[in-house]
């Protein structure tokens, strides 16, 4: 049966083959440009139903080292490097959401790879030893990788468990106004509405508790800032990315920071929550700060190069995440998102939902 997946899926093995004809991976800057700083790649170790090493060795052929400690293959480098650019051109090309590649696949199977996605029970989509330059150390790591040949991907995936609610304040709403309001079909006139009737939402409640355990646990005043940035992102002619909400933030001081540096107090806050996410924290399951990407991100960028950053790094991911991502609009009919009612108090309420997604 033939392997089919997609831009998404496909970029993971570009990813592999890329990494392997290079025998290296550059650090990327917060605009996802390469930096001279690169780490020598010693070995990528994948796990399918079995597990594999892949090695450069000093005469640039790749050994590929099967669980029992068997060599498998071995297979020049040049060769990867060739087959990632046949990938890159196909993946580009490619105009069906879900689709094969005979040729890529062919290859796969002379280094063990039965699958586009090695099962991971964590936030990592390679295993990787690299060569830090700098400090000699020669760590396993984990990163996961983003591609730019694809659909967009999430930091922060959408859920019940990621439900807002607000209430209405300002003024009343009747019965016949939020009828009214609710069958507006498109979120922002949905929103200008509200605006209209000289109505604003206030902070209530994150819906699942854990989920604002977790952010009580990044901040105290996390579950607020979060709150606020969502309504921020909601309003018409606003920005939904997460450097221009921050801003606004910031000019409103909701939390009377007294500092000098009352931008730099916002935007710390925020890249913790998107360090975070990135790295482990989801909105359903517990989080105990442990980081299961714990080397980093991978990009796989438009014109094919790979940037990386690297957690020995911090900010710079942090500066990557805080750049490169947005708000976005979850599905009203699966989340109730913006969907006003009325509460068992009798007040106006409303529901947003918090998705955090890459601009690209």
């Amino acid at each position: 049966m033939a392997i089919t997946g997609n831009k998404g899926e496909w970029s993971e093995i570009y990813a592999l083959f890329r990494l392997l004809g290079e025998g290296k991976v550059h650090a990327g800057d917060a605009n996802l440009n390469k930096l001279d700083l690169y780490y020598p790649i010693l070995n990528i170790i994948r796990e399918e139903s079995k597990r594999f090493e892949y090695k450069p060795n000093k005469q640039q052929n790749i050994v590929v080292i099967d669980e029992d400690g068997n060599e498998f293959s071995r297979i020049p480098m040049d060769k990867f490097m060739e087959e990632s650019s046949l990938l890159l051109e196909r993946i580009k090309s490619a105009n069906d959401r879900a689709f094969s590649i005979p040729d890529t696949e062919c290859f796969m199977s002379q280094i063990g790879c039965e699958k586009l996605k090695a099962p991971s029970q964590d936030k990592a989509d390679i295993h990787i030893v690299i060569h830090d330059l700098r400090t000699n150390m020669t760590p396993l790591l984990g990163f996961s990788i983003k591609s730019q040949l694809g659909s967009s991907s999430t930091l922060l995936n959408p859920g019940k468990s990621t439900n807002i609610t607000y209430r209405v304040t300002g003024k009343e709403l009747s019965d016949e106004d939020i009828a009214r309001i609710n069958a507006i079909h498109d979120h922002l006139p949905r929103m200008q509405a509200l605006i209209d009737k000289g109505c604003e939402l206030t902070y209530h409640e994150i819906d699942n508790q854990t989920f604002k355990n977790n952010l009580l646990f990044l901040d105290m005043c996390m579950p607020e800032l979060v709150a606020r940035c969502l309504v921020l992102g909601s309003m018409p002619n606003a920005s939904t990315h997460t450097k221009d909400i921050i801003e606004a933030i910031a000019k409103e001081n909701p939390f009377n920071f007294s500092g000098k540096n009352v931008l730099t107090f916002y935007e710390h806050k925020m890249k913790v929550l998107l360090l975070d996410s990135a790295l482990g924290m989801t909105s359903a399951k517990e989080w105990n700060g442990h980081y299961d990407a714990n080397g980093g991100y991978l990009v796989v960028k438009s014109d094919g190069d790979i940037v990386c950053y690297h957690f020995y790094n911090k900010n710079d991911v942090e500066d990557y995440l805080f750049y490169n991502t947005r708000l976005d609009r979850a599905s009203r009919s699966r989340y109730q998102f913006g969907s006003l009612y009325r509460g068992e108090d009798g007040r106006a309420y409303m529901k947003l939902n918090l998705q955090i997604r890459f601009k690209k």
